[in-house]
């Protein structure tokens, strides 16, 4: 009878033991199963997390990107302005230069024409001057070869014109002598000019003859 009760309150123990296991292991299962939704709520919050950063980080990088070929596109325009800046400015400048050199060129040219046309008014004027000249000296010599005495008068001038003299001689009347710019006038054995002879000078005239006058070549001082 004992051994019966010992057996049934046995039985009755190991009973609620293995009941109390069954729960323990049931709240274990219950515990993981909530801790691997933890883990897994919280790895998809992380992932979510860092896909935003990564989106974020993109973001970044795609607007920098974007400010930096719009900088890049502003600077290449501001060069390219600058360019072609600089060659207007040197084609101008060129421009300039030639159009100097242009003109430095034809001045010199017309300079050199107005040198070439004065020197030959200047030869041409030589020519006639020295064919007057010749003319004259051919005339002068045509002349004295027609005198025969007289071509010479010593005496005081009484009176004189622009191209004319009046010479009192020593003895016989007045004799008007005619002048001109080829006439010699010498006063005290130097060229003068034909006002250092007043009226009251005594003279010597040496005269040609020249269209049936006595034309003088030579006036000479001999005194006052």
């Amino acid at each position: 009878m004992r051994i019966s009760v010992v057996l049934v309150l046995g039985t009755l123990v190991l009973a609620g033991c293995k009941r109390e296991a069954q729960e323990a292991v049931a709240r274990a299962k219950g515990a993981a199963a909530d801790a691997e939704r933890a883990a897994k709520d919280a790895a998809a919050q992380a992932r979510n997390a860092a896909d935003q950063a990564s989106a974020g980080a993109h973001s970044a990088a795609d607007q920098a990107r974007l400010a930096a070929e719009e900088a890049a596109v502003k600077a290449r325009a501001a060069a390219d302005q600058a360019r072609a800046a600089a060659d207007g400015a040197a084609g101008q400048a060129r421009a300039a230069a030639d159009d100097a050199a242009a003109r430095a060129r034809a001045a010199a040219d017309q300079a050199r024409a107005a040198a070439d046309d004065a020197a030959a008014k200047a030869r041409g004027a030589a020519g006639a001057a020295s064919d007057s000249a010749r003319r004259g000296l051919d005339s002068a010599g045509q002349s004295v070869r027609e005198l025969t005495a007289g071509d010479q008068v010593q005496g005081v001038i009484v009176s004189a014109g622009q191209t004319v003299l009046d010479v009192r001689p020593a003895s016989g009347a007045v004799r008007t002598v005619h002048t001109d710019d080829r006439t010699r006038w010498i006063l005290h054995g130097a060229a003068a000019g034909r006002f250092g002879f007043p009226i009251g000078s005594t003279v010597r005239v040496t005269y040609i003859v020249a269209n049936g006058e006595p034309l003088a070549t030579q006036v000479e001082a001999v005194g006052r």
